[in-house]
């Protein structure tokens, strides 16, 4: 069997919109990265010896978990999906850590009036030969166009492989259409480009992916080793965001039973969470009744007035830092059950 990881290495994107956001999920957490600068590419976690943070690019992440290298690591689904192939000992983890949403599309030039699905491409490519033309897409994921391309039955075209913008290129005449990344579409429509029915190749987040031996490793060091630790805490700051943490209390002057009846159903269609119901005494001893829920942050300032007609005398939303429930899924849980009865290394 394979011995105790001990470090544990985590790998973290070195800057950009995946380094900030793992950096707050895990200080939310409890794991506070202390890093003295930018250009620092080691780190420790405060209060968490084990754990030895580096930092790098985030397909560079995916090799060295690869290897082993590195035990954990935080990088884009889009980078490890483009990986995959040669990174089998890299197992996912949790394939959302919840930020750094967006998808890997084909866009196509607005003028393509004629284009309107990916169906369209079998056609056009094929036109594009017959006249001794070659169809050209341009990507920075080669691996995943050409298997998502096959899957539909595209086979006559050339991948213009380009770190740089994209959405030029078509423009420019170095390619015809695109396949890249997006979140809200308005990059592409500032180009006149466009994205074209079930052209989305791949849904991708930030994602936490292992070495496959070190994770069985790990989890063979209990509920209450570090991996399960940090995984358990990821999951209930997931679960907490955008989450208040609401009381409602009612006067005793108010009529206890019914009022917080009324309340409880009212959060409920406002879809509140976890509703629960309890009898409170003031300073002089009289009896009232309060209301607890977890309601969406958002919704709170225009639900206070109806809570006040509802007969609430006191409304209180506290910031949720961590949300457990017992009923919901546990990504160690998860992870040990994908993982057993795998040879270990």
């Amino acid at each position: 069997m394979t011995p105790l990881v001990d470090p544990i290495r985590l790998a973290i994107p070195s800057k950009g919109h995946l380094y900030e956001g793992i950096i707050e999920i895990l200080k939310t957490a409890g794991y506070k990265v202390r890093r003295a600068s930018d250009r620092q590419y080691e780190a420790v976690i405060a209060g968490q010896p084990r754990f030895h943070v580096v930092f790098m690019r985030p397909t560079d992440i995916v090799l060295q978990v690869q290897e082993g290298r590195c035990h954990l690591g935080v990088t884009g689904m889009d980078v490890y999906a483009e990986h995959a192939f040669e990174a089998q000992d890299a197992a996912v983890v949790s394939p959302d850590l919840g930020y750094g949403g967006c998808r890997l599309v084909v866009a196509v030039p607005e003028s393509w009036v004629d284009v309107g699905h990916v169906m369209d491409l079998v056609d056009l490519t094929a036109e594009f030969k017959a006249s001794g033309k070659t169809f050209r897409v341009s990507t920075k994921y080669p691996a995943l166009v050409r298997q998502y391309f096959r899957k539909w039955g595209v086979f006559h075209y050339q991948l213009i492989d380009s770190d740089g913008a994209l959405e030029l290129h078509p423009s420019l005449g170095i390619a015809d259409v695109i396949v890249d990344l997006t979140s809200s579409g308005v990059t592409l429509k500032d180009n006149r480009l466009r994205e074209i029915g079930g052209g989305i190749v791949l849904d991708s987040a930030s994602c936490l992916i292992g070495h496959a031996p070190s994770l069985r490793a790990m989890i063979d060091e209990g509920e209450a080793g570090p991996l399960a630790m940090l995984l358990d805490a990821i999951d209930g700051v997931k679960r907490s965001e955008g989450l208040l943490h609401l009381e409602v209390v009612g006067s005793p002057a108010a009529a206890g039973a019914e009022s917080a009846a009324r309340v409880a159903e009212y959060l409920s269609a406002q879809g509140a969470m976890h509703i629960a119901r309890g009898e409170v005494w003031d300073e002089a001893g009289r009896d009232g009744w309060r209301v607890t829920a977890l309601v969406a942050a958002k919704k709170l300032t225009a639900c206070q007035r109806a809570l006040f007609g509802l007969g609430a005398s006191r409304i209180v939303g506290l910031p949720s830092r961590f949300v457990f429930d017992r009923d919901a899924p546990s990504t160690f849980d998860d992870l040990k059950a994908r993982l057993a009865g795998a040879p270990v290394a």
